[in-house]
C-alpha cells in the first residue's frame, strides 16, 4: 500500500462522493439502524416520491391496479367504490430501498475510485466529500462533521480539574493543578550568545531532524529544507525568514534526545546539595539549542511577515520547542500564531487563483492539521483557552497526500538514508492520527451530556453513543496498515522492540478506547440515587472495569522518562489516570449498588505510587507538574 492509498483511505468524507475516494471514517462511522418510531416520524416528514400503487380493493385481490384516481379501471368495471390509503404502506421500505440502493452505488464508486491509480489528485477539492451517515437518525451529516473537526470548552471526565470535580473527591483540593506561572515564558540564559555553526555541524543538525523529529511530524517541505541548508552553507545566516526557519529546525534537532533512553540521572540538589533525580535535559544540549533557538527568535518578524507557509512552518517549529521544554502555554501561543499566518495564505491563495504544485498543496493540507491538532490537543487540558479558528476554515477537509518516495536533495543522499526507511510508516502515522483525533473530538462532545444527575433514560442515551464510538475506534483499529500494527492492550504487552511511531500510535488508540470507558466509570460513581437498573449496573460495571484496566496498562507500559514534545501533556494524563483509579477505590468504599460490578486492579495502589514518582521527578522542569504530584500525594494519603 503506498502512501497516496493510505491518504486515500483515510481522507476525511466530506462533499460529493462520485469526486473523492473512501476515508478511514466513512469505515468507520457506524450506521445506526433506524427505530420504527423514526422511521415513522421520518416517512411524515418526506415528500412522497410515488403515490400508492394500488387501492385497497386491488390490494385485497392482489389484482394489478392502475391507481387512476379517483376510482382505478377494475373498480370501475366492476362498479365498486375506489379506496386508495391516505400512506402508502411500503414507502417506508421504499425510503429504506433507495437509502440502500444509494448506499450501494456509493460504495460501488468508491471502489472505482481506489482503482483509478491508487486514488485521485488532490485537485479536485473544491467540495466537502461526505460520509455514508444516510441512515443515522440520531445527528445529521452536518452534526457529525462539525464533532469530529470542534472540541468542546470542557466535559466532566476530560481535564484533570474537572476529574477533581466528581463527587467521590474531597471539594477542598489543597492546590490549584494549573498555577499561574504557567502562563509566562522561561529565562533563556543563552539569549545574547551567538553561534557560529560548522558544516559537519550543520550537516549533522540536518540529519538529527530528518531521522528523529520529521517522522513524527511531517511539516516541513524537506526539499525546501535543503535549500535553505545549501544557503546557510553557501552564504552563512541572514535576517530572513528562511534562516528563522533553519535555525528553528537546528533548535529541535540540537535538544533531541536518543529514543527510548530514559533520561534521568542524578543532580546536586540547590538547597543542601544531596543528590537527587532529575529529567532536565542535559546543559551541552540545552545550551546549544538554547542560543539557535534566541536567533531564530530575533528573525521572527520576518517569519511573522512572511506570505508563504514558511512563516506557519517557523511557528510550529517554535511551538514544538517550547513543548519540549515544558512551557505548553508559550508553545500554544506559537501554534495559534501559526493558525492565523496560515488562515492569511489561504485567503491570499483563494482570491488570487493561482496555480499551485501538488508539493505545495500537500504542505497546505499538513500545516492545516498539525496547528489545528496541535491547539486541540493543548485544550485538552486547558479548557479554558480559546477555541481553534481553524476549525471554522472553509478550507477543504480532505486530508494531505504524500509522495510515494520521501524526495532528498542530491547532495545529501548519504545523510538521508534512515528518512527514507522509515518516511512511509510516518506517513501513515499522520493520517491515522488526524483520524483519530476527530473520533477522540467526537467522543469529547459526546461527554459533554454527561451529567450527575442522569437517570436510567438519559444514561442510556449516552451509553448507546459511546458505545456506537467504541465501534468506529474498532473500524479505525482494522484499517491500520501492517507497518503500524501492534499487540493489543490491554491483554498484550509491547514488543520490546516496538518502533517508536507504532509506540505513538498504540498509546494514542489506548488514550481514545479508555476515554470512552471512563464515560462509564463517571456514570456508575454517580448513581447515588441508584437510578440504574441492574443490567445497566453490570454492563456499565464491566466497561468501567475495562477502563481501569487500560489505566493500569498505560502507566506500566508507558516509556515516562524518555522527553519528548508531549511530555509535558503525558504527565497531566497519567495524573488523570491515577485519579481514576482513585475514584473507583474511593466509590467501591461507600459500597453503592451502581460500583457493586466495578473490578479495580489488584495493585493499583502500585500504578498509583508510580504516577507520583513520574511527577515528583519532572517537578523540577516547572508547568505546574509540582502541583499534581502534591495534589496527588493528599488523595492517597486519604485513599490508600
Amino acid at each position: 500500500m503506498s502512501a497516496q492509498d493510505l491518504s486515500t483511505v483515510m481522507s476525511t468524507p466530506e462533499a460529493n462522493v462520485s469526486e473523492f475516494t473512501p476515508s478511514i471514517e466513512m469505515v468507520t462511522t457506524r450506521k445506526k439502524r433506524p427505530r420504527p418510531a423514526d422511521l415513522h416520524t421520518e416517512t411524515e416528514r418526506m415528500q412522497q416520491t410515488r403515490t400508492a400503487v394500488a387501492c385497497d380493493a386491488c390490494r385485497i385481490s392482489k389484482t394489478r391496479c392502475d391507481a387512476s384516481r379517483p376510482s382505478c379501471a377494475k373498480c370501475q368495471k366492476r362498479g365498486r367504490r375506489c379506496l386508495y390509503p391516505d400512506k402508502d404502506p411500503s414507502s417506508v421500505f421504499e425510503i429504506l430501498g433507495g437509502k440502500i440502493l444509494k448506499a450501494i452505488e456509493d460504495q460501488g464508486q468508491l471502489i472505482a475510485n481506489l482503482s483509478v491509480q491508487g486514488g485521485l489528485s488532490n485537485n479536485s477539492t473544491n467540495g466537502h466529500p461526505p460520509e455514508p451517515h444516510d441512515l443515522h437518525v440520531d445527528e445529521t451529516g452536518d452534526e457529525i462533521e462539525a464533532h469530529s473537526r470542534k472540541d468542546v470548552l470542557s466535559t466532566p471526565i476530560t481535564a484533570s480539574d474537572d476529574i477533581l470535580k466528581w463527587n467521590v473527591f474531597p471539594a477542598d483540593e489543597p492546590i490549584r493543578t494549573l498555577p499561574a506561572s504557567v502562563f509566562s515564558a522561561k529565562m533563556n540564559p543563552y539569549s545574547n550568545e551567538i553561534s557560529h555553526l560548522s558544516p559537519e555541524r550543520i550537516l549533522e543538525l540536518r540529519d538529527i531532524y530528518l531521522s528523529k523529529f520529521e517522522p513524527l511530524t511531517p511539516f516541513v517541505d524537506n526539499e525546501t529544507f535543503d535549500d535553505f541548508v545549501l544557503e546557510v552553507l553557501r552564504d552563512g545566516l541572514k535576517d530572513s525568514v528562511s534562516s528563522c526557519f533553519v535555525l528553528s529546525i537546528f533548535a529541535l534537532a540540537a535538544i533531541w534526545g536518543n529514543y527510548p533512553e530514559d533520561e534521568r540521572r542524578f543532580t546536586s540538589n540547590a538547597e543542601n546539595g544531596s543528590p537527587t533525580r532529575t529529567v532536565a535535559v542535559p546543559e551541552h544540549r540545552f545550551k546549544e539549542s538554547s542560543i539557535y533557538f534566541a536567533m531564530a527568535q530575533s528573525r521572527m518578524s520576518y517569519a511573522l511577515q512572511d506570505d508563504s507557509l514558511l512563516g506557519v512552518s517557523c511557528y510550529c517549529l517554535m511551538g514544538s520547542w517550547y513543548w519540549y521544554n515544558f512551557e505548553p502555554v508559550q508553545g500554544w501561543k506559537m501554534f495559534r500564531t501559526a493558525s492565523m499566518l496560515w488562515e492569511t495564505y489561504h485567503q491570499k491563495q483563494t482570491l488570487g487563483g493561482s496555480e499551485r504544485s501538488q508539493q505545495e498543496l500537500s504542505l497546505e493540507q499538513r500545516l492545516f492539521w498539525t496547528c489545528m491538532k496541535a491547539e486541540c490537543e493543548m485544550r485538552y487540558e486547558l479548557p479554558n483557552l480559546p477555541l481553534c479558528t481553524l476549525q471554522d476554515s472553509q478550507f477543504s477537509f480532505q486530508l494531505p497526500s504524500f509522495p510515494s518516495e520521501a524526495p532528498t536533495s542530491r547532495l545529501f543522499v548519504c545523510h538521508a538514508r534512515d528518512r527514507r526507511n522509515c518516511a512511509p510508516t510516518a506517513f501513515y502515522y499522520f493520517l491515522a492520527e488526524i483520524s483519530l483525533r476527530r473520533l477522540l473530538n467526537r467522543a469529547r462532545n459526546a461527554a459533554t451530556k454527561l451529567s450527575p444527575n442522569l437517570d436510567s433514560s438519559g444514561a442510556r442515551m449516552v451509553a448507546e453513543k459511546f458505545t456506537q464510538l467504541e465501534e468506529q475506534l474498532q473500524r479505525w483499529l482494522e484499517c491500520l496498515p501492517p507497518c503500524l500494527y501492534f499487540n493489543l492492550p490491554p491483554d498484550s504487552l509491547p514488543s520490546e522492540a516496538e518502533p517508536e511511531l507504532v509506540k505513538l500510535m498504540r498509546e494514542r488508540y489506548v488514550e481514545v478506547r479508555e476515554l470512552l470507558c471512563r464515560a462509564f466509570l463517571y456514570i456508575c460513581v454517580h448513581d447515588h440515587a441508584t437510578q440504574l437498573t441492574i443490567p445497566q449496573r453490570r454492563l456499565y460495571g464491566a466497561k468501567a472495569s475495562l477502563g481501569l484496566r487500560l489505566n493500569a496498562y498505560r502507566i506500566e507500559t508507558e516509556k515516562p522518562f524518555y522527553r519528548h514534545c508531549g511530555s509535558w501533556i503525558a504527565c497531566r494524563v497519567r495524573f488523570n489516570h491515577a485519579l481514576c483509579l482513585l475514584a473507583a477505590a474511593r466509590a467501591k468504599n461507600l459500597d453503592t449498588e451502581s460500583t457493586k460490578f466495578i473490578e479495580i486492579p489488584i495493585n493499583w495502589q502500585d500504578y498509583v505510587i508510580k504516577v507520583k514518582d513520574r511527577l515528583d521527578t519532572w517537578s523540577d522542569q516547572g508547568g505546574g507538574i509540582e502541583q499534581l504530584s502534591v495534589t496527588l500525594s493528599w488523595l492517597a494519603s486519604q485513599s490508600f
